[in-house]
């Protein structure tokens, strides 16, 4: 497993771009990446440098059936990134798992009961202005077996390019709204309006509105969101002339 493990950590680096390592951010403890599905990526303004930290904490060991019926529980020996796609044009990524024993820190693979980071940076242009879908390969090892137990996909994570200075965008993270529950399977409540709001629309990833809602005078707003497909979607909200995003999973 050790060879394998160094073997494709040094492929891994061979195809990324590496900047200055990340240090995870020591208030988060449990097992987990972070931020998580729901909260997702914070949105990138251009002529801004863009700078986004995501905590990998990997869990000692998990339970796996197999035989079905029959759960066990395994160590987590590592997860390694094969491939990270999506990015906008001049962003790039550079993990940092220095708790590693076993590969570079470097590397791209994170140990069972360690904690990393991947630091994801680039200076956004008015050509990148969109919605990005990030594509995040990850091979599983369990048990210290030799070969991967199981191949993932995180596809649930977006980077919007916004041009903020001339749509007075203001960051999720800065919004007294708020949605939930996120993820959501078929009604997602809008809270802290101000009573007055302009307009609010829901966008797929391709930036297409597939819902619309003129004139909201109320502080709390629900939409039936049953109808739409599994993914990712933004609610746009514009109040007193500035337009705000909150990004929901829709189960």
């Amino acid at each position: 497993m050790k060879k394998l493990l160094l073997f494709v950590a040094v492929t891994f680096i061979s195809i990324a771009t590496l900047n200055a390592q990340c240090t995870p951010d020591p208030q988060y403890t449990t097992p987990g990446v972070f931020p998580d599905s729901a909260t997702g990526m914070s949105d990138a303004c251009i002529g801004q440098v863009y700078d986004q930290l995501v905590t990998v904490i990997v869990p000692v060991d998990t339970v796996v059936e197999v035989i079905p019926g029959f759960p066990t529980t395994v160590e987590f020996d590592s997860i390694v990134i094969t491939s990270f796609t999506g990015l906008p044009s001049g962003f790039s990524y550079s993990p940092n798992s220095p708790q590693n024993t076993t590969s570079p820190a470097g590397g791209g693979a994170f140990e069972g009961g360690t904690t990393g980071c991947l630091a994801i940076t680039g200076n956004p242009t008015l050509a990148d202005v969109g919605v990005y879908t990030l594509i995040i390969n990850l091979d599983v090892y369990v048990g210290g077996l030799s070969s991967p137990q199981a191949q993932q996909t995180v596809d649930y994570y977006t980077i919007e390019v916004l041009d903020c200075a001339s749509n007075g965008v203001e960051e999720n993270t800065l919004s007294s709204i708020v949605a939930f529950p996120n993820p959501t399977k078929n009604v997602l409540t809008l809270n802290g309006l101000n009573g007055s709001t302009e307009s609010i629309s829901i966008l797929n990833t391709n930036g297409q509105v597939m819902m619309s809602y003129s004139t909201v005078q109320s502080t709390q707003f629900e939409m039936n969101v049953s109808t739409l497909e599994s993914g990712i979607y933004f609610v746009k909200i514009i109040e007193n002339n500035e337009l705000r995003t909150i990004r929901f999973v829709k189960k």
